[in-house]
């Protein structure tokens, strides 16, 4: 789909971000990423900074 291509998966982010999946969790809970849910799943938006 067009729209995810500025979205990375979870799993993407975690890799890109070197950080475990809790600490993924606690950022997201923490308003530190911005992400949409899509059905069970969290697509995190892709920083244009770096």
């Amino acid at each position: 789909m067009k729209e995810e291509t500025n979205y990375l998966t979870s799993k993407e982010m975690r890799k890109e971000l070197k950080i475990s999946a809790c600490d993924l969790m606690h950022m997201r809970e923490a308003g530190k990423l911005k992400f949409i849910k899509k059905g069970n799943s969290y697509l995190y938006k892709k920083s244009t900074s770096s």
